[in-house]
């Protein structure tokens, strides 16, 4: 009786030390090793983040191009150039009016429900704008006129158009004479006002088309209340293309085109005689300024770049916003 208990007891020790083993090889996870998978190698290059080097210049970005009035001209074509230069090119010359590094000024309805048009801000680097004649500021009183002399006798005769404008305050309309040498009218009108209240400023404009050489501007206050009036000015639209006889020619504008890196500006050149030439000018960014390429001119026409330089290709602001 006594074996059989100890045989018994010795098959329970067995069974547990057994169960024990089981257990504990359960308990304890077999650890895989990791197998090694082939990567392609244009894969590992994908992978692999691009760190751009700090020596590399950013690429300019793409042109674009922007209609509006601008410096007291309609309707010109504004081209960011896409390295922060910006052109003012004037489609009824063909001209680069301004060009400029750093943004735009926008007024003008469209923009900020002003009466009065954009402008350039940053570094001028060329300019056309300037004013022919000015006068200071004045408030007419009731049938007071005022005058400002335009200096017509040297520059007039490379002016394309005259354009005349002003600020003035109020809802009461101002008239504004042109007047020739010998006393003649050039121009008559009276201004428009569109404001709301007697306090409000708004700009004026109006363009002489063809030859005018007036020898004065006159404002005349034909109300019965003061007219304020400032920034009186005469501006003009110079002549840019000869032909090779020295007479002007006359630009038709027919459009712009754009490309990933470019602006193509399109237009006809007409001499006195009919005769119509197909011109075209590429306008593109160079380093830190901008370079116009001009295709389709014949070798005797003249591109006046400005007005003591002749160029059929002009490089402006590249290095230090010298013209080349």
């Amino acid at each position: 009786m006594q074996s059989t208990r100890l045989a018994t007891f010795a098959s329970l020790i067995t069974l547990t030390v057994t169960s024990a083993r089981v257990v504990g090889q359960e308990a304890a996870p077999q650890v895989t090793k990791p197998q090694a998978v082939a990567v392609p190698v244009a894969a590992q290059e994908a992978a692999t983040p691009v760190v751009a080097s700090p020596a590399t210049a950013a690429p300019p970005a793409a042109p674009r191009v922007h209609r509006a009035a601008f410096r007291d001209r309609a309707a010109m074509v504004l081209i960011d150039i896409g390295n922060g230069v910006w052109c003012a090119f004037n489609p009824r010359t063909a001209s680069y009016d301004v060009i400029w590094r750093g943004d735009v000024e926008w007024r003008g309805k469209v923009h900020d429900f002003t009466q009065d048009t954009s402008r350039p801000r940053g570094e001028i680097l060329r300019d056309r704008t300037q004013p022919v004649a000015t006068t200071p500021d004045a408030i007419l009183q009731a049938g007071q006129t005022i005058s400002m002399p335009t200096a017509s006798g040297a520059r007039m005769p490379v002016w394309h158009a005259l354009l005349i404008a002003f600020d003035e305050q109020g809802r009461t309309p101002v008239t504004v004479r042109a007047v020739e040498n010998d006393g003649r009218e050039r121009l008559h009108f009276q201004s428009c006002t569109h404001v709301t209240s007697d306090l409000e400023w708004q700009w004026n404009f109006k363009i002489m088309n063809g030859p005018a050489r007036p020898a004065s501007i006159e404002w005349t206050n034909t109300g019965s209340a003061p007219k304020p009036l400032r920034a009186m000015r005469l501006e003009g639209e110079e002549v840019t293309w000869m032909d090779g006889e020295g007479y002007g020619l006359t630009v038709n504008w027919k459009g712009y085109e754009l490309t990933p890196d470019a602006v193509l500006l399109r237009f006809d050149l007409v001499s006195k005689d009919g005769t119509r030439v197909e011109a075209s000018q590429r306008v593109t960014a160079k380093g830190k300024g901008v370079r116009i390429e001009t295709s389709g001119i014949p070798e005797d026409y003249i591109w006046f770049t400005t007005l003591s330089e002749t160029r059929a290709v002009a490089e402006v602001g590249v290095d230090d916003g010298d013209e080349k």
